[in-house]
């Protein structure tokens, strides 16, 4: 291993990384671009707010039980009030978050699809129709739980709160046979779709539907014509695992706008593989990007272990290690990670003194003990997660 130091730099910064002691002597240095505040360390609000019809005021903090406009939208309650939800006939796990955007204006009761489409006379007309619903409805429960168990289509996503509706959906759903999308990738083990949601808009509104009850920072439900989702399957399977979705109108080009693995497949390190391809995706693009802030808790993790791998890789194995001098934007364009998450990523390293001098041995020992470093992210098979072998993403 070469044992020159190691120096890093940015416009206004010159830190000195000392590869044989481990310590860092820090120059010209401004405080506020490595000591950046950690983003789990803000709290996780509602930032999401292109969807918001025009006239509606901003939800409350503490929203009432009845349904206003601007809760319908927004969807956002305190506490859960679904207890259970039935994915396919043989799945069936608790809620996380609390939504009332499943529920009719001003009632606990389930069935209507609101249409925020916009048309020439009026901005974010509600459309309310029935959604596999019948008159009498025993599921309800308590005042805080509106619904014991909300059943959903897991190829499509359409939701019922009666089990034979479900059972006679899941026969004839029409994305059991035929999968919405375009392949993006496909390896043996996994395929990645690409649903624009101008062209499956029910499927990707019912998608975002679900995807509130277990983030508690979703606010876009409806408004999908701009998005498009990438949806992962096992190859051969038609039963969606997990999404991420992008804004095609993010003024940051962000790579990913929202990202969730479904309860059932969770714990297969899911996430990290759709977050590599996002940054694929990224890289083909020519752009150095990230996903839109604040991340959830869930997703907040499952980013500082990726850009952990990938800056650890480049200062020990990779292209960068034999350099004597490396600056944050060159580190940025070796690894496609935005200058402001690898500040991010040195932070929850550890690697900073409480001078905001690096220490390269922390980095090492992180690299040791989680086992990483690696060029390609590998599973707990020892099988690379991603192999861009398979990517097709050049359109």
């Amino acid at each position: 291993m070469n044992s020159a130091p190691l120096k890093l730099n940015t416009m206004d910064t010159d830190l000195v990384i000392n590869d044989i002691s481990g310590t860092a002597v820090r120059k010209k240095r401004k405080t506020s671009s490595i000591t950046k505040q950690m983003p789990h360390k803000r709290s996780i609000r509602n930032v999401a707010k292109r969807g918001r019809l025009k006239g509606v005021k901003k939800a409350k903090k503490k929203p009432s039980i009845k349904n206003t406009d601007d809760d319908q939208l927004y969807g956002i309650l305190e506490k859960p009030n679904i207890n259970y939800v039935q994915f396919g006939i043989d799945k069936k796990f608790h809620t996380w978050y609390g939504t009332n955007v499943y529920f009719e204006n001003g009632t606990k009761e389930l069935g209507i699809r609101i249409d925020n489409s916009v048309s020439t006379n009026e901005i974010g007309k509600k459309t309310i129709q029935p959604v596999f619903k019948d008159k009498e409805n025993n599921n309800q429960t308590s005042e805080n739980m509106w619904l014991d168990t909300l059943r959903i289509c897991e190829y499509c996503f359409k939701y019922t709160d009666q089990p034979d509706r479900l059972k006679q959906h899941a026969e004839v759903c029409p994305y059991k046979d035929h999968l919405p999308g375009k392949i993006k990738y496909k390896s043996p083990q996994y395929t990645i779709r690409r649903v624009k949601g101008s062209k499956h808009k029910l499927f990707c509104q019912c998608l975002c539907l679900f995807t509130k009850l277990f983030l508690d920072n979703k606010s876009m439900y409806f408004k999908v014509d701009n998005y498009e989702f990438y949806m992962l399957y096992e190859t051969g399977g038609n039963k969606p695992m997990g999404f991420f979705s992008k804004d095609l109108l993010s003024y940051q080009q962000n790579n990913l706008a929202c990202i969730l693995v479904f309860p059932p497949y969770q714990r297969r390190q899911l996430g990290t593989l759709l977050i590599e391809f996002s940054y694929c995706v990224s890289k083909r693009q020519n752009l150095i990007t990230g996903p839109e802030l604040p991340l959830s808790p869930f997703g907040l993790i499952c980013y500082l272990f990726y850009w952990s791998n990938l800056i650890a890789y480049e200062l020990l194995d990779g292209q960068l290690s034999e350099r004597a001098t490396v600056s944050l934007n060159e580190l940025s364009q070796a690894t496609g990670i935005r200058v402001e998450d690898v500040t991010t990523t040195l932070t929850h390293l550890g690697c900073l003194d409480s001078n905001n001098n690096i220490c390269i041995g922390t980095i090492r020992e992180w690299s040791r003990k989680q086992k990483a470093a690696k060029k390609k992210m590998i599973d707990s098979n020892g099988q690379i997660m991603l192999d861009h072998e398979y990517l097709l993403i050049d359109d």
